[in-house]
């Protein structure tokens, strides 16, 4: 019997120890991803939680479609000014009924990628009702994650200054669950004022203590900036980086893969020779103007080794390969007509460091 008390004394002893081992072992695993965190302090930090978007059928109206609405949007390019023309003064799904439930079905895929590698996904609230010019599949620019800060930003087109309302349910969950904060720029005064202070979150790099922030005249601004260098102080460096007008935002230019590797499109900027120290040593793979504007550089850094891009760039993607990347495609038709990409899709909440 005493034999058989110190067999089972030593089983006990062993499987409390294995135990005590995996919960070690887990925790070790799961160190650098501290829950209910707002963090985001380098583009390709391990991405844990994220903002995705929504395309909500039926819910796209445009108004009338001519010279003056081109001139304010020099980013469209041609062909999808006259895909938008015929629908102008109507619905998307009255017009484009197929295209219009692809867009929802390829943005339903893309989330569904995201999450299969195993990271949390949250959605802003349905719009159920048409909206004008504008959409809520972008989380990329109405919200802005810069180290424990998400900012509710200040949006440039009119139309899409009521999108920022689609997140607020998720803001203020984090505030009230997360570690970090949540700030709002400055109130703009109605139309284009000359005191109103522009950022958007397409514009928005994060290099640890450095923040690189596109001037296209199209969306942020320098009084957009100027805030943001007094929001994050001294600790920060806010680099302003030129892009010529036809693009909309830096990430229609480049896109950060690692702290040394990335895509960019030379001929989008005012002066490629004038990019930060930071970026000057990447090694990059360029596209041309044209594929960028169909959103070449515009993809989901899931780690420094592991990215999501468009399966309508395969060459750019096997490029991307031969660096050492492992790439995921899939499908984003939408951005040959919208302006926007993967990267406009989300918006992280957490990346490890």
């Amino acid at each position: 019997m005493k034999k058989m008390t110190k067999y089972i004394y030593a089983f006990l002893f062993f499987a409390v120890g294995l135990m005590a081992f995996n919960i070690l072992a887990e925790e070790l695993k799961d160190r650098s991803f501290k829950s209910n965190t707002i963090q985001n302090n380098y583009e390709w930090g391990e991405l844990k939680e994220v903002v995705i978007g929504r395309w909500v059928p039926g819910t796209l109206q445009l108004p009338a479609i001519d010279i003056s609405l081109r001139n304010h949007f020099p980013y469209i390019s041609d062909s999808a000014f006259q895909y938008m023309k015929k629908f102008e003064n109507k619905n998307i799904e009255d017009v484009y009924p197929k295209d219009d439930q692809e867009y929802f079905d390829e943005q339903e895929k893309f989330v569904e990628l995201v999450k299969s590698l195993g990271i949390k996904v949250r959605r802003p609230e349905v719009i159920e009702f048409e909206t004008m010019t504008t959409t809520q599949n972008y989380s990329r620019d109405p919200i802005i994650t810069i180290g424990d800060k998400m900012i509710v930003a200040n949006m440039n087109t009119e139309s899409r200054r009521q999108e920022t309302g689609n997140y607020r349910r998720i803001l203020l969950d984090l505030a009230k669950k997360y570690d970090g904060n949540i700030v709002n720029m400055p109130p703009l005064k109605a139309g284009y004022h000359k005191d109103n202070a522009y950022l958007e979150g397409g514009d928005v790099f994060v290099n640890g203590r450095e923040v690189y922030v596109g001037i296209s005249g199209n969306a942020s601004n320098e009084k957009g900036i100027e805030w943001l260098r007094k929001e994050l102080g001294r600790d920060y460096t806010v680099h302003a980086i030129k892009l010529k007008k036809h693009v909309l935002h830096l990430d229609c230019a480049m896109m950060l893969i690692n702290d040394h590797q990335g895509i960019i499109c030379y001929d989008d900027f005012e002066n490629i020779d004038s990019l930060p120290e930071s970026l000057k040593s990447y090694k990059w793979v360029e596209v041309s103007p044209q594929q960028a504007q169909r959103m070449a550089t515009n993809g989901m850094v899931v780690d420094p080794h592991t990215v999501i891009l468009s399966d309508a760039f395969p060459e750019v993607s096997n490029r991307v390969r031969k660096l050492g990347i492992k790439v995921y495609e899939t499908s984003f038709r939408k951005a040959n007509y919208f302006g926007g990409g993967l990267r406009c899709s989300y918006q992280p909440i957490y990346r490890n460091n």
